[in-house]
């Protein structure tokens, strides 16, 4: 009878955290980030993508941190993200489909955020959103001075809160940003 009980707890047990993972594939996600005056590529930018998911609660409907993944352009200013499957544990939620992007590079407007930064996707207006499947162009606007420099800090988006291990060239290069402009690391 015991044993019967324990069997009974333990398939009880498992249906029920079973029903508490969801996965989800997201991407891939590719594109290029070019000087929005000249068109040249910049190299070295910081793409950061945030996965996020919804749970309901008492007040509404909560959007919660699920994973974020990150890399920098190259030579040619272009970046790609392969299909990448994000596993989360949570009762009651669903996936947020919009991925949420921030590029920044030290010297350019962050996207988004600086009002002259623009994508290929929306060009009147800045979204958080990257679609998949698609090929996007990000234009940055070059700053000509450092008061300039210092205010574009406050544009650079972090999506959710994002554990700092999972975007260290995003930490890296704003770090280097604030020295280049006369602030502490």
């Amino acid at each position: 009878m015991r044993n019967h009980v324990i069997l009974i707890l333990l398939i009880s047990l498992s249906l029920v955290m079973g029903a508490c993972t969801i996965t989800h594939k997201f991407g891939p996600f590719m594109g290029k980030v070019v000087d929005a005056e000249t068109g040249e590529p910049i190299e070295g930018a910081v793409i950061l993508i945030v996965f996020t998911i919804e749970s309901s609660s008492l007040g509404g409907s909560v959007n919660s941190f699920a994973d974020a993944i990150e890399t920098l352009t190259d030579a040619q200013g272009e970046f790609k993200f392969t299909p990448k499957r994000v596993n989360y544990f949570k009762m009651n939620a669903s996936w947020d489909d919009d991925c949420q992007v921030s590029i920044f590079k030290p010297g350019y407007g962050a996207y988004p955020g600086h009002r002259q930064a623009y994508s290929s996707w929306k060009k009147d207006e800045q979204s958080l959103v990257i679609p998949e499947n698609e090929y996007i162009t990000y234009y940055l606007p070059k700053l000509a001075d450092l008061k300039e420099r210092k205010k574009n800090r406050f544009n650079i988006r972090e999506p959710g809160a994002i554990p700092i291990e999972k975007m260290p060239n995003m930490q890296r290069l704003q770090s280097e940003e604030r020295v280049n402009v006369g602030l502490k690391p």
